[in-house]
């Protein structure tokens, strides 16, 4: 139990301060690629260490066991094949892994029937917002925890960042605001053809396309985060 419960504690907190860049590559056989390279504040390190003090001692950080949790986690999936991942030092973390097919990793995952993404052989799409949130909850478990709900959405819909930043340092003291803002995923997607339109990312080479937002904005989700990309 113990084993479980750390890798969604630390994921709770160290979702929230984070700079993450995901490079996604999609194959025209509907295969493709992870690689998440993680970069963890190291104000949120001193809190897990701080909690670790109170749990018995393990052989792995509380970072390695949740690092090591979440790609095991992935490792479950049929879809997913070779899931994987290292320490680089300094704080910084990769994930990788390959899958045989998106349309039977998100079904896998838990979404059948889902709004989040949209599909087809040469474009594709995400859409997010507190209505469909609980879609993406299905597909990532520890979403749902009661460590991290607290932070997420849900518990704090039409906050504004500001109130919401006042409450991170309450809970968490007077480094936390910053580390907070700090947050930013950058997730690149390489698409099997050249890039024709993109709405709401940015377009990197003829085959790649950007999509980065900060982390408070999916923390809040006062307006959608959406992307779209087509290709020929």
């Amino acid at each position: 139990m113990k084993r479980f419960i750390i890798p969604i504690f630390a994921f709770a907190l160290l979702f929230s301060g984070c700079q993450v860049t995901e490079d996604l590559t999609l194959n025209d056989d509907g295969t493709g690629s992870s690689y998440t390279d993680i970069h963890v504040e190291q104000f949120f390190i001193d809190v897990l260490e701080d909690f670790a003090e109170f749990l018995p001692t393990e052989d792995e950080s509380m970072m390695e066991s949740a690092i090591n949790g979440y790609a095991s986690q992935l490792g479950t999936t049929a879809a997913i094949k070779e899931a994987s991942w290292e320490s680089l030092g300094d704080n910084r973390y990769t994930v990788s892994f390959d899958y045989s097919s998106i349309d039977t990793l998100l079904s896998e995952m838990g979404a059948d029937n889902q709004s989040l993404f949209t599909i087809s052989d040469n474009s594709l799409s995400f859409y997010l917002d507190i209505n469909n949130y609980p879609e993406l909850k299905a597909i990532v478990p520890f979403l749902s925890d009661q460590n991290f709900e607290v932070y997420g959405p849900e518990y704090n819909q039409g906050m504004s960042e500001t109130d919401y930043l006042d409450m991170i340092y309450f809970l968490l003291g007077e480094d936390g605001p910053e580390a907070i803002s700090n947050g930013l995923i950058d997730v690149n997607i390489t698409v099997p053809g050249t890039v024709t339109e993109a709405d709401g990312c940015t377009i990197v080479d003829d085959n790649t396309v950007r999509f980065s937002f900060p982390i408070i904005h999916f923390l809040l989700l006062n307006e959608p985060l959406s992307f779209s990309v087509a290709w020929n």
